[in-house]
């Protein structure tokens, strides 16, 4: 699993940094376009990535539990541990999507305002909404940016401790 993880990470790292190079040469409406669909493509790999680590440690903590649930000094060693992995990742990992999720729609509701509508002028009628907003955007993406290295950073640690916990269980039973 560590290694689908890396290479998942490294999948979004390439997403992330191809929509960012769209976003930094915005000039029409077709860059604009390309710069949105890039960083929602990028978006859901990443908040697929965060799950797919929730629900393995979800899944293996769960298979844990029933393998050393007949030996009291194996349960005390490793279901501990299997809720301290969790404990540790999803807080982290939740956040991280929840960034995400919020820097794309704020991204989306920008540009949106940015590309020109049918009298030939982008609309403008909350300062939100104007083409000046982008560093909110901006601001945001960078910082779950940030969030999200991190936390991939700790779902990979995680899911090695896990893996060699499983793999410990497996030599003893």
């Amino acid at each position: 699993m560590s290694r689908i993880l890396l290479t998942l990470i490294v999948f979004d790292a390439a997403a992330l940094a191809y929509t960012l190079a769209l976003g930094l040469g915005l000039d029409d409406a077709v860059s604009i376009r390309d710069h949105l669909l890039a960083g929602m493509l990028a978006s859901f790999l990443i908040i697929f990535t965060h799950v797919l680590v929730i629900f393995y440690l979800i899944g293996t903590g769960m298979d844990i539990r029933e393998a050393v649930e007949e030996d009291e000094e194996l349960s005390k060693k490793f279901i501990p541990l299997t809720r301290r992995l969790k404990k540790q990742v999803f807080p982290w990992a939740c956040f991280s999507i929840l960034l995400i999720i919020v820097a794309s729609l704020l991204g989306a509701e920008v540009h949106s305002r940015m590309i020109p509508g049918p009298g030939g002028e982008a609309e403008a009628s909350m300062p939100l909404r104007q083409v000046g907003g982008w560093w909110v955007h901006l601001v945001l993406a960078l910082l779950a940016l940030g969030m999200n290295a991190f936390t991939f950073f700790v779902e990979l640690r995680a899911v090695r401790r896990n893996r060699g916990a499983i793999e410990e269980i497996n030599s003893i039973v």
